[in-house]
């Protein structure tokens, strides 16, 4: 007689939970591999279509992707280099504007005077007073000793010598050195493992349908690509025009602030107003009066007006795909795992999981809590507000479809499936008696304000004769 062992099933909730914590772990205890690895993949949908130019020119494979990333590398170093001797120009700069700085903190106190600076300078002689008091119960120091004083005692530090000096500036620049040679190193490698890796994501994402899976995966390739690029094109030519305009301000250091603009543009809604700020507040330090730092701030708001209400919708559409919540959700959650870095790759690394889960079955949630697109269809939203009893919100999202569509069509493509979503219940014995009710108050409410007469009809208009009498 043998004894069969027993089998405990873990729970799909309890899996899934414990799947999305291992998920969240391996991202942020693993975040200095794959911080490196996610930039190198990006970079590669920027540069993978300049690569295939230069492959058609006639360079081979090796060839179009060493010129191409080696063109990449000296661009970012020189433009590097020109941004840290903008910084070092500010810092030794910042000394001279002491004067200006001063004056204008002494005038932005003199505005704030009044009841609000007797506030302030009440608050404060409450504060000193309590200072000076002595704690109760605490022992008071002799006479003598208040008399003599404290000893003011300084302490210098030893000049550097300059190999100490080349070793902290080296020490200082390293890291970000090192991410930089380890993000070219793998874009290299995926850029000549291009379709191998395809192939792959291939297999892995659907190889019984090899037709559906391959024309899925270079159209979510091709979208990418193409919306990366636009972007950085725009985003580019953004902080062109910020740093010509500042330029031609006189504000000093301008390239520092066109750079700034451009990273900080990938960051959704937040990254221009900082660039703003920060260039805004340098204009007011700089110059002895308010114009310079108006004009600056005027600047930014006509250049951000009109590349994102003007260029960028002729160029990819008013919005990335995503949807305003899950980009402000994204911004978050890629900044508390790998921090200033997730802050810029927030909406690029959530936009790679929106077009995956259009493919990929797997992955569906994604678009479905990111995406743009509606989760319900329109049937499916009219019946659900129906068994929620909200008429009002079916009543305007009809309007918004009567404005362009006549109320047949209304009614054959959003009625009629929604009464057969209801008919459907019905049969099923899935719906109470109270959300019957409910359904058909809507229904009537809907079909009574889309078919209300103006009141002019129902002033002269008559549908008895005995109205008259």
């Amino acid at each position: 007689m043998s004894i069969e062992p027993k089998t405990h099933l873990v729970p799909a909730g309890v899996s899934g939970i414990v799947g999305a914590a291992t998920v969240l772990a391996l991202l942020y205890f693993g975040r200095d591999v794959l911080i490196p690895i996610t930039l190198a993949i990006i970079l590669s949908l920027l540069v993978a279509p300049w690569v295939q130019r230069l492959r058609h020119i006639g360079l081979g494979p090796t060839a179009s992707v060493g010129v191409a990333v080696l063109t990449l590398a000296l661009a970012l170093g020189a433009v590097g280099f020109a941004i840290g001797l903008q910084v070092v120009r500010i810092g030794a700069s910042l000394p001279q504007y002491t004067d200006t700085i001063r004056s204008k903190v002494t005038a932005m106190e003199q505005l704030a005077s009044g009841k609000l600076g007797m506030l302030n300078s009440e608050a404060g002689r409450l504060v000193e007073q309590w200072a000076d008091s002595p704690a109760p119960g605490a022992a008071t120091l002799p006479r003598a000793a208040a008399d003599g004083g404290p000893v003011p005692v300084e302490i210098h530090e030893a000049p550097l010598k300059p190999l100490q000096l080349l070793l902290r500036i080296a020490s200082s620049i390293w890291p970000p050195l090192e991410t930089a040679g380890i993000v070219l190193v793998v874009l290299v490698f995926v850029l000549l493992e291009h379709e191998a890796l395809r192939d792959r994501f291939i297999r892995l994402a659907g190889g019984d349908d090899l037709r559906a899976t391959t024309v899925a995966v270079n159209d979510a390739g091709q979208r990418l690509s193409r919306f990366f690029v636009s972007q950085f094109a725009v985003n580019l030519g953004t902080g062109g025009l910020v740093w010509l305009g500042l330029g031609l301000l006189g504000l000093s250091q301008a390239l520092l602030w066109g750079a700034m603009t451009a990273t900080l543009r990938f960051i959704p809604y937040i990254g221009v107003p900082i660039a703003a700020c920060c260039a805004t507040l340098l204009a007011a330090a700089v110059a002895p009066g308010w114009s310079l730092a108006l004009m600056t701030l005027l600047l930014f708001l006509c250049i951000e007006v009109v590349v994102a209400q003007m260029v960028e919708p002729k160029l990819y559409g008013h919005t990335t795909g995503l949807s305003p919540l899950s980009v402000v959700i994204a911004a978050i959650f890629w900044s508390w795992i790998w921090g200033p870095v997730g802050l810029v790759l927030s909406t690029p690394l959530t936009l790679c999981l929106v077009v995956a889960g259009r493919y990929v079955r797997a992955l569906n949630m994604f678009e479905i809590l990111l995406g743009e697109l509606p989760a319900l269809t329109l049937p499916q939203n009219f019946y659900q507000r129906a068994l929620s009893g909200d008429s009002a919100e079916i009543i305007a999202g009809a309007r918004r479809i009567l404005a362009r569509k006549t109320f047949a069509a209304y009614c054959d493509a959003v009625l009629a499936p929604a009464l057969h979503l209801a008919r459907a219940d019905l049969d099923a014995k899935t719906i109470s008696k109270g959300e019957q009710l409910k359904v058909a108050s809507a229904i009537a409410a809907v079909i009574e304000a889309l078919g209300e007469k103006p009141r002019w009809w129902r002033r002269y208009g008559r549908t008895s004769m005995l109205e008259g009498t």
